[in-house]
């Protein structure tokens, strides 16, 4: 049900889309929601960016976002501008974007 829900932009619509799923008696937290936003909106710049090509986002276990490229290879992390992805979000939800544009920009160009 989470799926259907389009990537929010910021923490409010975040916080917006908690309220709804719960609402609608799913017991999703605001972590997880965001989680999701972050790997579904960084699938959506790397589509815009790199015009198509297939990579592939996954967590790793330390909190980074891990992109891998079509053969399955690690591309590239992309780790946290303070202590976590998350909590970077909440604190300024348009800098993580900058953040991640940024990152992806760095990767492409090596």
């Amino acid at each position: 049900m989470m799926d259907s829900m389009d990537v929010a932009d910021d923490y409010q619509q975040v916080k917006d889309q908690v309220a709804i799923l719960n609402a609608r008696g799913e017991n999703v937290t605001e972590d997880q929601v965001i989680k999701r936003t972050l790997k579904r909106g960084l699938e959506e710049i790397l589509d815009y960016r790199m015009d198509g090509t297939f990579y592939t986002v996954k967590w790793d276990d330390e909190g980074n976002l891990e992109l891998f490229d079509v053969y399955k290879e690690k591309a590239g992390t992309i780790k946290p501008i303070k202590d976590s992805l998350i909590e970077d979000f909440k604190a300024d939800d348009q800098g993580i974007w900058d953040h991640f544009n940024l990152s992806i920009m760095s990767l492409v160009a090596r």
